[in-house]
């Protein structure tokens, strides 16, 4: 458990330190202008007066009026609303790119989670929105808010539900002879059904050589008189022939018929 908490914690480190250089180098080299809202700019200027951040909600609780709040927190630190506003912007997407992990991995891992906060830090559309200074990033940061705040509380009542069930099937478990019956159960499951209406099949029943033994036919004794059996002989020379017995001359025939031969 503590393995995985420290690993949540690293990717959450690599997650934000990115976010803040890429958006860093972007300011420093890649934006041309920033836009600000009139609307804005007059309302967080007038904030400055001695009505101080009164002002900004005079017209009720609006997001526009706590973006302004947090523009004028920002100024009274920065001294500029340009600057003000592109730092907030920054500001804003880092903590939405952390909640985005945190909700993606609640509902897969933290893997997952991983790979879908690095595709919104390195994204060039969400990127460029850094230059305009309006409340369209806190809304973004508001919207991802809710929805974590959402699918966490989900998964907590998912979870919680779960261990319900838990604890109530083991203490079903722990009841005396509910094993006993679960294990009947499960023999009850195993067994082969048979149906005693089907006779088998003797038709093709394996030939077995000890049954034709026993089966075989026994003769009785000829009662007739029959010759002796002759006792067996085995014929051979009266001595061992050498090679020199099977040497015989020949005369040469050499121009003579057969019929000249003496």
């Amino acid at each position: 458990m503590k393995k995985r908490s420290w690993l949540t914690v690293l990717f959450l480190i690599i997650l934000s330190s990115i976010a803040i250089i890429v958006r860093v180098y972007y300011v420093n080299h890649l934006m041309a202008e920033v836009n600000i809202s009139e609307d804005i700019y007059n309302a967080a200027k007038v904030s400055i007066g001695s009505k101080g951040l009164a002002f900004a909600f005079s017209d009720g609780f609006r997001i526009q009026s706590l973006y302004i709040c947090n523009l004028y927190l920002a100024f009274l630190l920065f001294g500029n609303f340009t600057v003000s506003g592109v730092y907030l912007n920054i500001l804003y997407q880092v903590l939405t790119v952390v909640l985005v992990y945190i909700a993606v991995k609640s509902l897969t891992n933290r893997y997952v989670g991983f790979a879908a906060g690095l595709i919104l830090t390195i994204l060039p559309v969400y990127i460029d929105t850094l230059s305009d200074v309006t409340i369209q990033n806190m809304g973004i940061l508001i919207a991802v808010l809710g929805g974590t705040i959402v699918i966490l509380l989900i998964r907590w009542v998912y979870h919680g539900n779960m261990e319900k069930r838990n604890i109530s099937n083991k203490m079903i478990v722990n009841k005396p002879g509910l094993q006993e019956n679960e294990k009947n159960s499960a023999d009850a499951e195993k067994a082969v059904y048979v149906d005693t209406n089907i006779l088998p099949d003797t038709s093709m029943k394996e030939i077995l050589y000890d049954d034709l033994e026993d089966n075989k036919v026994q003769y009785i004794e000829n009662p007739l008189p029959v010759p002796k059996r002759r006792e067996h002989k085995e014929m051979d020379f009266a001595f061992e022939p050498t090679d020199s017995d099977g040497d015989y001359d020949v005369k040469d025939l050499t121009g003579k018929d057969f019929y000249d031969i003496e």
